[in-house]
């Protein structure tokens, strides 16, 4: 453990390096052709190789971003390797020159990155290296393009890659304690995880992890998974991504979903799960157990390495069950591979597990473990160590995430209903106390296991009928708006006047709008997708939201979720259409703003002919102020408002067959079809309404002579239906149907109104920033 003091004795200028003095500076300013700049002199005066080659790299650099073609690019980066052959330890640790390295590695293929590896993979000079600022971040920008390239390796080259894991690891866990404790060589540790685990272990930013809330999370998006408690909420499927440069944040896989022992998917096999036994290995060992590790669970640079840890090795039971007891201060052990959950804890003692649940740094290493810890010993680890303190937890200011994510991770209903009977009578004080968190963890977990949900509604709605702020508003209209504007600023209830002109004057000011609460949104969204036998009266109360603060709940990033969960949900269509009406004089002011954007394709899929036309009519009169934006040509063209401009009566012949056809295939094949509506169905009509307005009559002629020929050749080949009462001869035709109509013309009808015409380039391009949009 002397390796930060050896490398403070070593660290010093390559032999031969001349002392910058001023001659120095100015022969350096002659080599460059006189350009004795202040830049020059303190790159420098910074450096700590000799300037020969700091100027060979800097001209090399130089050349390489004028190549074009990557053999080109490879060939000069071997040569650059070549060069600074048993120099690259010092040359890529080098305030200057460890830049012009990164930018050679970033486009290096995987042969020069594994070369690289293995020159600086020796003890001492990898510990040298990564423990400076400038070697860490290069080694780590290596490791990440090194997992971009795995795929295309051949078995021969995957082999060399395990080979060079297998030095790294070598020469990292004789002195693992160094590594880890050290400010820089932690990243670079944590890293090298992620690429043997295959997926990201990595602790999720901060600001990234309170961003994202259940109901909240970018749901359009195919390549994002949502972070943070969304994360822990939402239903995703476990997969393995890698982690790839620009593109690290669209990748990044989240582990918090596909972690979780309580009856979510497992999480896929290690990539090369032996390597990561080792580093298991290294802190169960009888050297780390015991006040070592007591240590390292409270530095806050080794902690977050134990949380990867504590991900890496979810997928081994039996790695868990040594590593888990270590980690919560056991030092005796009742034979815990092998005993059942009481035995794996039994060495752990109530006051020290109960200190890190509340400590700032350990209290999210906890809160990993709670998520990989199997079933059984999660119901262990709740009985005895947190059910009796729950309240007490739920209101400190560290462990209540804690709480947060023993909600999520709750693998039954028994201990789901034992925590809503301890936390039920303690939301008044959550709200009051800005433990909001704790109620948004609460209020999913009984929507995912379809308990209690009346009572915690009923509880909810009592808590915020106390808040003193809203002590004007009666009864139920209270709900939305405490909600909404849960410990922020109260600007709803008040009705004041918003328009697409409060939008444009917010932008020219330079300013934002004001925002809604993000954890009041993602209360009430979690809500509304209860039964209505539950919530029907926060239902009601975001439906009698007054005109303009519907208005202003649509084109706020959180509050247009909570309208688009109403209208997609159970409630009653009495209650959309008022919701409807209350928008339908400021549909253009919801527009003008990227995520009001989503709101209007959700309404326009859900309203009626009326309801359609009023909203395709204000988009209309604003098409110009829409045409500005990312989104509001791909907006404008799906509800067709360049053909209502044009001829409204059309218009309304249009979207009225389309109806029609829709209700015909919903009765056709029934309410489960109607139930996927906005992610199927409705997507496609919204589109055909818009297009199929643009087609002349000669086209509508060519399109009903397609639809004859194709409900011929569908009855032509069709399989009689089940019989009905009606039809018992099961002749082919379904009764009840308007018009007589038989299966095949009705398909074919519907076909056709899906039918869509390519997407303008500009409506393209709209798609690009999807989730930029949205977060605005």
């Amino acid at each position: 453990m002397s390796k930060k003091r050896q490398r403070q004795e070593e660290e010093q200028p390559v032999e031969g390096a001349p002392a910058f003095t001023a001659a120095a500076r100015e022969a350096a300013a002659k080599d460059k052709g006189g350009a004795d700049t202040d830049e020059h002199q303190g790159k420098r005066q910074r450096s700590l190789v000799n300037p020969e080659t700091a100027s060979y790299l800097e001209d090399v650099v130089a050349h390489f971003k004028t190549l074009v073609d990557d053999e080109e690019r490879a060939l000069l980066v071997g040569n650059v390797l070549e060069e600074i052959l048993g120099k690259e330890v010092k040359v890529a640790g080098d305030p200057v020159c460890s830049r012009h390295v990164e930018i050679l590695m970033a486009a290096a293929p995987a042969q020069h990155l594994m070369k690289f590896l293995t020159s600086v993979s020796d003890v001492d000079g990898f510990f040298m290296l990564v423990s400076s600022p400038f070697g860490s971040h290069v080694v780590e920008k290596l490791l990440v393009r090194l997992e971009s390239q795995l795929d295309v390796l051949t078995q021969e080259e995957y082999d060399e890659f395990h080979q060079v894991m297998k030095l790294l690891t070598d020469s990292i866990c004789p002195h693992l304690y160094d590594y880890v404790t050290d400010r820089f060589a932690t990243h670079v540790v944590r890293r090298l995880l992620c690429l043997l685990t295959g997926r990201n272990v990595l602790p999720p930013p901060s600001k990234q992890q309170q961003q994202q809330l259940p109901g909240l999370e970018n749901k359009r998006s195919k390549q994002e998974v949502p972070s943070g408690l969304a994360a822990k909420l939402g239903g995703v499927s476990a997969t393995a991504a890698g982690i790839s440069g620009k593109k690290h944040s669209s990748t990044v896989a989240t582990l918090a979903a596909e972690l979780l022992g309580s009856g979510m998917d497992e999480p896929p096999p290690c990539r090369l799960p032996e390597l990561i036994s080792r580093f298991t290995a290294v802190v169960c060992s009888d050297d780390y157990v015991g006040a070592v590790v007591s240590e390292l669970v409270y530095h806050p640079y080794a902690c977050p390495f134990l949380q990867a840890l504590l991900r890496a090795a979810a997928c081994d039971r039996k790695a868990l069950r040594q590593l888990v007891p270590v980690l919560l201060g056991a030092t005796s052990f009742n034979d815990s591979v092998k005993g059942g959950a009481g035995a794996v804890l039994e060495g752990c003692r109530e006051e020290e597990v109960s200190a890190m649940l509340t400590d700032p740094t350990t209290s999210h290493l906890m809160e990993v473990l709670l998520q990989v810890l199997p079933r059984a010993l999660l119901e262990e680890f709740f009985r005895r160590f947190i059910g009796p303190r729950l309240a007490e937890l739920a209101h400190h200011p560290s462990a209540n995430f804690v709480v947060q994510t023993v909600l999520v991770a709750a693998p039954s209903k028994e201990m789901a209903k034992t925590m809503y009977d301890s936390l039920s009578g303690l939301l008044p004080d959550l709200l009051r106390k800005r433990r909001s968190g704790v109620v948004v963890a609460l209020v999913a977990c009984c929507g995912r296991h379809g308990i209690c949900q009346r009572e915690v509604c009923t509880a909810l709605a009592s808590a915020l009928s106390g808040i003193p702020q809203w002590a004007d508003l009666k009864g139920d209209a209270v709900l939305a708006p405490a909600l909404l504007c849960l410990d922020s600023v109260p600007i709803i209830g008040s009705n004041e006047p918003f328009s697409a002109a409060t939008v444009a004057a917010a932008r020219g000011g330079g300013s934002s709008l004001p925002r809604l609460s993000p954890t009041g949104c993602s209360i009430l969204t979690q809500i509304l997708r209860y039964g209505q036998g539950a919530c029907r009266a926060f239902t009601d109360s975001v439906a009698s939201l007054k005109p303009h603060d519907a208005a202003r709940v649509g084109a706020d990033p959180s509050g247009s979720r909570v309208l688009e969960a109403l209208l997609e949900g159970n409630a009653p269509a009495k209650v959309k259409g008022t919701l409807l009406a209350a928008l339908a004089d400021h549909w253009d002011a919801v527009a003008t703003t990227a995520s009001g954007s989503f709101l209007v394709e959700t309404a326009y899929r859900w309203a009626e002919l009326n309801a359609k036309e009023a909203i395709v009519s204000r988009l209309a009169a604003a098409s110009k102020v829409l045409e500005v934006t990312h989104w509001g040509p791909s907006l404008l063209r799906k509800v067709g408002a360049e053909a209502y401009k044009r001829d409204p009566e059309q218009w309304r012949r249009h979207a009225a067959s389309a109806t029609k056809t829709l209700d015909q295939f919903t009765k056709l094949f029934g309410d489960d079809s109607a139930a996927g509506k906005p992610q199927a169905i409705a997507k496609g009509t919204v589109v055909a309404q818009g297009k199929g307005i643009e087609k002349d009559a000669g086209a509508n002629k060519e399109k009903e002579k397609k639809e004859e020929k194709m409900g011929k050749i569908k009855r032509k080949h069709e399989v009689a239906p089940a019989r009905e009462e009606g039809n018992e001869e099961g002749t082919g035709m379904v009764t009840g149907h308007e018009d007589g109509k038989d299966v095949g013309t009705i398909v074919a009808e519907y076909r056709t109104a899906l039918q869509a015409e390519p997407m303008p380039k500009s409506a393209r391009k709209s798609k690009k920033g999807k989730k930029q949009q949205r977060d605005e």
